[in-house]
């Protein structure tokens, strides 16, 4: 249990992080941990997000989840480019859904425990 709730952490940072990056100062964050899936959802203020920065993030969100690059994300992480974090989160999420309206950028991250039918 604490090694899925480190994970977790460490996936809403580095989409935290990246929002930093992009102009966000001020966060509100919905973390909930299921028996069979984890939800992030970050909402942040960013003024004139361009749209490419949208197309980015949902991107790099949506990469199909890559399980065994888990026991290698700590190693990979931490570095200085923030984009690439959340390149690194996409592998690590199932599904993402982003979304920007009235300047309030918003993603939703889902981590499902059990391994998907496309994983087996």
């Amino acid at each position: 249990m604490k090694l899925r709730y480190e994970k977790n952490v460490r996936v809403l940072t580095d989409i935290m992080g990246y929002c930093h990056l992009v102009g966000g100062t001020s966060f509100q964050i919905d973390f909930t941990m299921k028996e069979e899936v984890s939800d992030i959802t970050i909402k942040t203020k960013i003024p004139g997000l361009p749209a490419e920065n949208l197309h980015e993030i949902d991107k790099m969100l949506n990469i199909p989840r890559q399980r065994e690059v888990e026991q290698y994300y700590w190693n990979i992480s931490g570095g200085e480019e923030i984009d690439n974090e959340l390149g690194l989160a996409g592998m690590m999420v199932d599904e993402a859904f982003v979304s920007y309206e009235n300047d309030i950028l918003t993603i939703k991250a889902c981590r499902y425990d059990a391994p998907s039918p496309d994983f087996l």
